[in-house]
């Protein structure tokens, strides 16, 4: 994402840290979704309580931010809850069928 001129350091600062912890969340989704298909559940959930504790990071970060630069990462945001709770369902799912 491109920051507008004018707009204060931290501000530029606080984007730059949502994107990268959107980044990182959906890596930890991928890692997740990847250990519920090698049958490996202990890690899936591990990975899946670090994604949410990125996405608590994400939501306090975006309340700081102006309405300009949150809309379009509260976007991604939507998109990176919709994963986490598609991999916690396909992760409880394998759970029950391994029981």
């Amino acid at each position: 994402m491109s920051h507008p001129v004018g707009h204060p350091l931290r501000d530029r600062i606080a984007v730059d840290l949502v994107e990268a912890d959107v980044e990182a969340a959906f890596s930890l989704v991928d890692l997740a979704e990847a250990a519920v298909g090698q049958g490996n559940s202990v890690f899936a959930a591990d990975a899946l309580e670090r994604a949410e504790e990125v996405f608590g990071d994400i939501e306090g970060r975006l309340a700081g931010l102006g309405a300009g630069a949150r809309t379009p990462l509260a976007e991604l945001a939507a998109e990176l809850r919709r994963e986490i709770d598609l991999a916690k369902l396909h992760h409880s799912r394998a759970k029950r069928r391994a029981s």
